[in-house]
């Protein structure tokens, strides 16, 4: 069974900024996973109002910012056409909802957010201190970001949206 470990383990990485930053990943994601719970299909894709977003495309969502920021930011390389084409509802949402909107059973986005997030801690493993804090010149033009900062709002973007889908299991469980 799936747990929170509720302490960070140090020294198994090159650097304990790396170690740290994995720690809060894994917990995020164990998190999120255990707050899915058993949610049906029907649930997974209810909207409140045409145009809202859904439980199962936030998971999709969060599924499709990790896999572009492991492939943009550790991987240093652009999407290629075909992930870009996978991808793009996902990371985008807004008009591409209706295509994020499957009949997919919770177990699915269990399996892509586990799936992703093991992607996401292996490469981590291979990086060092440097490449975790070097400069990025992406999101302000002035000062640029480092890894540690875009894994920082990756876990963060994911914590928000967890909220988002508190909230629409709230307003499914109220109508």
């Amino acid at each position: 069974m799936l747990t929170r470990a509720f302490n960070i383990e140090f020294d198994k990485l090159s650097d304990h900024s790396l170690d740290y930053m994995q720690g809060i990943l894994q917990d995020t994601r164990i998190t999120t996973i255990l707050s899915l719970k058993i949610l049906s299909p029907e649930e997974l894709d209810w909207q409140y109002k045409e145009g809202w977003n859904t439980i199962g495309a936030l998971l999709s969502h969060v599924v499709g910012i990790e896999t572009y920021f492991r492939i943009e930011f550790v991987e240093g390389r652009k999407f290629t056409d075909d992930e870009n084409e996978k991808w793009l509802p996902a990371i985008e949402m807004g008009i591409h909802l209706p295509k994020l909107i499957i009949q997919q059973p919770v177990e699915d986005y269990v399996a892509q957010l586990t799936e992703s997030r093991e992607l996401m801690l292996s490469e981590l493993a291979s990086l060092t201190h440097e490449d975790f804090t070097q400069r990025i010149d992406d999101y302000d033009d002035e000062t640029g970001c480092n890894l540690a900062w875009v894994l920082y709002h990756m876990a963060e973007d994911e914590i928000y949206h967890r909220g988002q889908i508190s909230i629409i299991r709230k307003l499914y469980n109220d109508r």
